[in-house]
Order: C-alpha cells, then sequence, then structure tokens
C-alpha cells in the first residue's frame, strides 16, 4: 500500500503564486491595452464578491493565453521561483520514509508538468486545459482544480484504492477540502507550519 503527500502549489510549495508569475513572464503589451476594460471589470467584481479567484483564473486564463504555443520554452521559470524551503525539506524527509508526491493545484497544466519535473516529484492533479493542439484556445477543460475539486480529483487519482497513509499541506481556503480529505493535514503560512485540525 502507497503512502502519500497530497500538497498544493501555490502559497505552500511556493512563497508566491506562480500563475502570477506565468502570466508576468508571457505578457504582451498589446494583450493588456486590448483588455484594460475586461481587466478593471472583474477587478471591481472580485472586490465586490461577485467573481471568486476561480472566475478571475478563468477569465485572465482566455484573456492571456488565448492562441499560446504549448511547445514554448519553460526554461528558468521553476528555477526562478520562490520555494519555501521549510516545506520542501519537510516534505523530502517524508520521501525518504517512501512516500510519493502528488502536487494538487488550481493552476493549470500548461506549466505544472515542468514544476512537477523540477521538484521531481511522482506527480500532479491540476487544472486541465482544452486539447485543441499546439495553439490553446483560451479554455478550460472541467472545473478549475479547487475547494471541493481537489478531494474529487484525489478520488479520482486513486482509483478507489486507499493508500496507507495520506499527508496534504495547503496554505488556504481552497485547500481545505484538501485537508479535511487526508490522514494528516498541514496549514503553512510564511513563517510557520501548523498541524490542520479537522473541523
Amino acid at each position: 500500500m502507497q503512502k502519500i503527500i497530497f500538497t498544493d502549489l501555490d502559497g505552500t510549495l511556493t512563497l508566491k503564486d506562480t500563475y502570477t508569475k506565468f502570466i508576468l513572464q508571457n505578457l504582451k503589451l498589446g494583450v493588456v491595452l486590448k483588455n484594460l476594460p475586461t481587466l478593471a471589470m472583474m477587478l471591481i467584481r472580485h472586490k465586490l464578491k461577485v467573481y471568486n479567484d476561480d472566475d478571475v483564473k478563468m477569465v485572465t486564463f482566455s484573456m492571456f493565453f488565448t492562441g499560446y504555443d504549448r511547445e514554448t520554452p519553460l526554461d528558468g521559470f521553476a528555477e526562478s521561483a520562490q520555494w519555501n524551503h521549510k516545506v520542501l525539506r519537510r516534505i523530502e524527509e517524508k520521501r525518504k520514509e517512501g512516500y510519493k508526491v502528488i502536487i494538487v493545484t488550481a493552476s493549470p497544466d500548461i506549466y505544472v508538468d515542468y514544476v512537477c519535473n523540477y521538484l521531481g516529484y511522482d506527480g500532479y492533479i491540476c487544472t486541465k486545459t482544452v486539447d485543441a493542439g499546439r495553439y490553446l484556445d483560451g479554455a478550460f477543460d472541467g472545473k478549475v482544480c479547487n475547494f471541493e475539486e481537489k478531494p474529487k480529483r484525489i478520488l479520482e487519482f486513486l482509483d478507489g484504492k486507499k493508500p496507507e497513509h495520506t499527508i496534504s499541506y495547503g496554505n488556504s481556503a481552497g485547500d481545505f477540502a484538501m485537508l479535511e480529505f487526508c490522514d494528516e493535514s498541514y496549514f503553512v503560512n510564511k513563517l510557520d507550519i501548523k498541524r490542520y485540525e479537522k473541523q
């Protein structure tokens, strides 16, 4: 029976959001100028809580990545991320005890595979993009992998086979359902890692 760690990416393995970093790395001024009114309206709706974080991710993904080439080199993206070394060390200790590590993130698959390989982890569960060939059509295939979607995707990943023990790490409300799901869970902030008390 396997022992598995399910860990969030943004704000957990890293100190800052990788999706924002990815947007900034691929930003084109013309696209920004063209979409300024939409961006302004989206920010207002988010502030008024009409849009949640998942809505913002869907809108910005369509805005910035329609036509994005999947074969764009990602060299340096993971290397330049601000990693949370406290969490990485904890996970590495558990790997030595035989735990597999799966990243579970709302971030899109266009760079999560690269990050997973960079860390040498065993797999990932993330927001899927529509398979429209080499160039993205700007849409997600299904829901953003966040909130209740995280344990749902974990169950699909496990294919009905309960591991010997599961550990999870997360840092936000989007991770609470995953933290509740796993046997042993930890809430992460920039300064500390605390045992998550299940509700």
